[in-house]
């Protein structure tokens, strides 16, 4: 049992403790778990800091999110494995400003996210409803894609996001996550990319979509036949959610030959066998 995708209140919109997380983690039988905080909107200005909400760590942030996580790591040894890890905004452009984050901290797994668009503004995704839905998914997968071929991260985190937000038009709804959701597979299968599982794209499986159509079917579908490798998290922001749904979830993966996922340390790759 691992959990690759726990933040923690180092974050500034998760809560509870650092270590009862891992103390849940133990009480549900995890095995491993790696804390992955969101990295602050490094991409933004000064100015547009102060404008728009930033979700995540700044600098001086990281280094105690780094140390307490590493001296809880040493502590609870004995009881369960814990790695440290960072969701990163994915943003076309910017990659050069990640180098001073991710080679100065001894990260295990570096988990990409997209949030922002910025052809759409430098709003969350889920404020983007008055844009025509069709050219937001456009750019949502192509993004997602990006990020993929980037070759910075070791997952990409829930592709399910966008449309947990947005309501794509009912025509040709089915076609069109289907070839979609097929690209994106295939170019983590060509990178040796995973893709995350997420709790929650789980739980909102045919939410928000049309009648008849489940894109998160669809994913698992495309990694049944494509094989990328998959990370499994449950993207908890409190302790009560780490390993959430985790008990339905298994099963569920394993009824469409999803039987193993991805670990990280230091960065290199392994994998284990699920539940």
């Amino acid at each position: 049992m691992v959990d690759y995708h726990i933040h923690t209140p180092y974050c500034g919109h998760a809560y509870g403790k650092t270590v009862e997380y891992i103390e849940k983690a133990i009480m549900a039988g995890m095995d491993e778990i790696c804390f992955t905080d969101h990295l602050g909107r490094y991409y933004l200005t000064t100015v547009q800091k102060r404008r728009y909400w930033d979700w995540g760590m700044n600098e001086r942030t990281i280094s105690r999110y780094v140390e307490e996580i590493s001296e809880l790591r040493e502590l609870y040894r004995d009881r369960i494995s814990i790695k440290i890890g960072l969701e990163i905004d994915f943003i076309e452009g910017a990659e050069e400003l990640l180098e001073p984050f991710i080679s100065f901290y001894p990260f295990d797994f570096l988990l990409a996210s997209v949030h922002c668009l910025p052809r759409f503004g430098w709003r969350h995704l889920s404020e983007y409803s008055e844009y025509d839905e069709i050219k937001v998914f456009d750019e949502y997968f192509r993004y997602a894609r990006a990020a993929i071929c980037s070759g910075l991260f070791h997952s990409l985190a829930h592709p399910d996001f966008i449309w947990r937000y947005l309501r794509w038009p009912s025509q040709g709804a089915a076609e069109y996550f289907e070839r979609e959701i097929a690209s994106l597979v295939g170019e983590a299968c060509r990178r040796q990319t995973c893709i995350e599982i997420n709790a929650n794209g789980y739980i909102w499986s045919g939410l928000n979509v049309p009648e008849g159509t489940d894109p998160f079917v669809t994913l698992l579908s495309q990694i049944r036949e494509q094989r990328p490798p998959v990370t499994l998290g449950s993207d908890a922001h409190e302790p009560g959610s780490v390993g959430k749904a985790f008990g339905d979830i298994i099963p569920v993966l394993r009824s469409w030959d999803i039987t193993e996922c991805s670990v990280f340390t230091e960065g290199r790759r392994s994998t284990v066998p699920l539940g």
